[in-house]
């Protein structure tokens, strides 16, 4: 088998040292899909370990769960996909075993714990270093809709990059902030800590509908991938997250209120937003932008996780603000 793994950020991720090529065959071997022929470790993301494993019956995509996943969080992730393929979502399907059973557990050896999905031959947003065109932009608000359709509250999970921690975060990394982008962000915590939060319509909601996290297949569907931190919160969140990454555009001259009222028009198709959602989406998307900063300064100096990726959303975050304010 040929070992492809050129990068140790995602298996630190998982806390594993050494070759993933045992871990692999025995993977193989518990869900019966063919002799491994190859695999090759994904290094994008900050969560999981994705691998893609290429057997002699196909491609399939193992994700490796990192080691803060408790067992029970990992069950929560399961019952999550399985709930947005039930709804009709575009997302990968889940491989079983001959037994029925989705999660692989590596007990008596690296101890690692997986899931298997089908393989989807296509890149994401991120790899295509671009934002979505109209009609791929169509397709994502649709499927967005249907997310926040699930009538599935999971149990609440911690994710630091969420909106709502947007003061925890600053406070982490205050001191690692630029100094002509502190009072960006300060400003932007004002204007969000005065939203009611308490008016705004909750939803489930996939909480990082990233370009990371939207794949363009080859025969030209939209996949959503990565519900790890799927959650119960204001619906506009979502809607929050799409505009500020997924209509990045470097080049781009649209500002945020314009980029704000192009996708509450294509949402409305599927589902109305309330008088409330209507006045605090801008300011909703504004703590997302400052987030992507926040988020991008604690990856880089405090999980020391210094990659392309925390580079380019800094970027993201630093460039669409100072348009906002500028």
């Amino acid at each position: 088998m040929k070992n492809v793994t050129k990068k140790r950020a995602s298996l630190n991720r998982i806390n594993y040292a050494g070759s993933l090529e045992p871990v692999v065959e025995r993977l193989g071997k518990f869900f019966k899909i063919g002799q491994v022929q190859d695999y090759l470790v994904i290094d994008i993301g900050y969560g999981d370990c994705n691998v893609i494993v290429k057997t002699n019956k196909g491609k399939f995509l193992a994700k490796i769960f990192q080691k803060e996943r408790t067992q029970q969080n990992i069950v929560r992730y399961v019952k999550i996909m399985q709930k947005v393929l039930e709804a009709g979502v575009k997302h990968p399907f889940l491989v079983k075993n001959q037994l029925g059973k989705i999660i692989f557990y590596d007990r008596h050896f690296s101890g690692l714990k997986l899931v298997l999905m089908d393989y989807i031959e296509g890149k994401t947003l991120y790899e295509l270093n671009r934002k979505p065109n109209s009609n791929e932009l169509k397709k994502i608000v649709e499927q967005t809709a249907k997310i926040n359709s699930i009538s599935y509250r999971p149990s609440y999970i911690f994710d630091s990059w969420a909106i709502p921690n947007i003061g925890r975060i600053f406070n982490n990394t205050k001191k690692f902030i630029d100094r002509s982008d502190l009072p960006l962000i300060e400003r932007v915590i004002k204007r969000f800590n005065i939203i009611p939060i308490n008016l705004l319509p909750k939803c489930f909601v996939h909480g990082d509908l990233t370009k990371t996290n939207v794949l363009k297949s080859d025969n030209g569907d939209i996949y959503i991938l990565d519900f790890s931190i799927a959650n119960w919160y204001p619906r506009i969140q979502e809607l929050a997250v799409i505009i500020t990454n997924l209509l990045y555009d470097e080049h781009e001259s649209s500002n945020l209120k314009e980029k704000s009222e192009l996708i509450i028009k294509e949402y409305g198709k599927f589902k109305r937003l309330t008088t409330e959602e209507h006045k605090w989406l801008y300011d909703y998307s504004l703590a997302a932008l400052a987030m992507e900063i926040l988020g991008a300064l604690q990856e880089k100096y405090i999980n020391n996780n210094d990659t392309e990726e925390t580079d380019y959303l800094l970027k993201l975050g630093r460039v669409s603000l100072r348009r906002e304010f500028n």
